[in-house]
């Protein structure tokens, strides 16, 4: 940090005293350089993850959180907010009891007599109801009382376990850290290809029912994890083709509570569609949840693929280097559409959309985002294999017949077969 924007911050710093059971919400503008938050005393929590008393934590410019104490405390911001209000009108109250009522049934799933397993928990509303908030909350809370859940992340547009454009699953072992968010070593992932379920329905519900046979797998050789179940993050789109992706998914994941932010006609919706087969709970959204414009929505999808090459406070350092069209074998899932009639014998339409197909290399290509899948062999399946790590394309030279990738780690590639998503990032930055 220069000498001036040490000045320019240590002139503006806002001391905050809250009184019990409120939180301190606090909005960072787009143009700022971010700020900093200390507690001074008291107890408070970010997301579910406790503050350490007198040390700073950053937010980057854009971010928009909030400071929940269930005692009391003071709190110092360091630089510009755009907006900052204590509220007493939070639903944390409701969020800590439903909580205590997942942690008797993990009590329950954990007794050596009881083969049940925990909780799966699906949280479901539309767009910017808070989902991944509360989500985070849940696996934070679960965590501090020694539980080790899984988090399912179905959130192909604004998702946190791998980029945007795919799925995953990740093992919570400590708290989120507040500036970072969770851990993400050792994530299962697999490649959608899109930003939202709706170009190819068949894949997105064959890729999460591959992920709940997985997540399973995991349950049968970690009994800790067994007992403490998952959390299961979805996306914001709640009618027709999305409503029923997130059918399929609690059916796959035998979901026996979902969570229905906000919204009273979902709730009812899956009241009527599951009946009395698992447990429906509506809660409230926070007052302090912002509507996000496509714009915004766009740019935090840019940022999280740049995170994930430099990472969140950008001390890391990715790889540029080029690769030979000869030492990859590149396609794509889905085919386009076709007339019925031009559909080979005894094929479905919707076999198209989960058909793997080769790709030539050209000037397309660049600033696509490419998953480098696990598999070895093309006796694998590699349209429901998990994905080892993601590139990006910055240039394609069609002469020298070379691509050069943006990688998180040196050459050489640790496998041959890539897969192109439709998902697109430009390295302005």
């Amino acid at each position: 940090m220069d000498v001036d924007e040490d000045r320019r911050q240590t002139e503006e710093r806002q001391p905050w005293k809250l009184e019990k059971d409120s939180e301190l919400r606090i909005e960072i503008s787009e143009d700022s350089k971010g700020v900093n938050l200390v507690l001074l005393s008291g107890l408070a929590e970010v997301f579910g993850t406790e503050l350490v008393k007198n040390k700073k934590f950053s937010f980057k410019e854009g971010s928009k959180f909030a400071v929940f104490t269930w005692q009391g405390c003071s709190i110092e911001i360091i630089g510009p907010v755009e907006v900052a209000y204590i509220s007493k009108e939070t639903p944390m109250v409701m969020y800590l009891n439903f909580h205590m009522a997942l942690e008797q049934m993990r009590e329950k799933a954990d007794k050596p007599e009881n083969p049940e397993l925990g909780p799966r928990v699906m949280v479901v509303g539309p767009t910017d109801v808070g989902k991944s908030t509360v989500c985070r909350l849940l696996l934070n809370y679960a965590v501090r009382t020694g539980r080790r859940p899984v988090f399912v992340d179905l959130d192909v547009g604004q998702g946190t376990v791998g980029v945007p454009g795919s799925i995953g699953a990740l093992l919570i072992e400590r708290p989120a850290d507040i500036e970072e968010g969770f851990s993400l070593q050792a994530p299962l992932v697999y490649l959608f290809g899109h930003t939202s379920p709706a170009p190819n329905e068949k894949l997105y519900n064959k890729l999460t029912s591959k992920l709940a046979d997985n997540v399973f797998k995991r349950f049968e050789k970690n009994k800790k994890a067994k007992a403490s179940g998952c959390v299961i993050n979805t996306c914001g789109w709640v009618t027709g083709l999305g409503y029923r992706t997130l059918v399929h998914a609690a059916k796959e994941f035998k979901v026996n509570v979902i969570v229905v932010l906000d919204q009273e006609r979902l709730y009812n919706d899956l009241k009527k569609q599951f009946s009395d087969q698992l447990q429906i709970v509506h809660l409230p959204k926070s007052g302090g949840v912002v509507v996000r414009s496509q714009e915004t929505r766009r740019n935090v999808r840019d940022e999280r693929i740049r995170s994930y090459f430099y990472g969140q406070q950008g001390n890391l350092y990715p790889h540029s280097f080029e690769v030979k069209f000869a030492d990859v074998k590149l396609f794509k899932i889905g085919a386009p559409v076709v007339p019925d009639s031009c559909l080979p014998l005894g094929m479905a339409q919707d076999d198209n959309q989960t058909k793997l197909v080769a790709v030539v290399p050209s000037h397309d290509l660049k600033h696509c985002v490419l998953a480098v899948s696990a598999a070895e062999s093309l006796n694998e399946d590699l349209v429901t294999t998990n994905v080892v790590g993601f590139l990006v394309v910055n240039n394609v030279d069609l002469d020298r017949q070379v691509m050069v990738v943006l990688s998180p780690a040196p050459r050489p590639l640790p496998r041959k077969f890539l897969i192109q998503s439709e998902v697109r990032f430009m390295d302005f930055k």
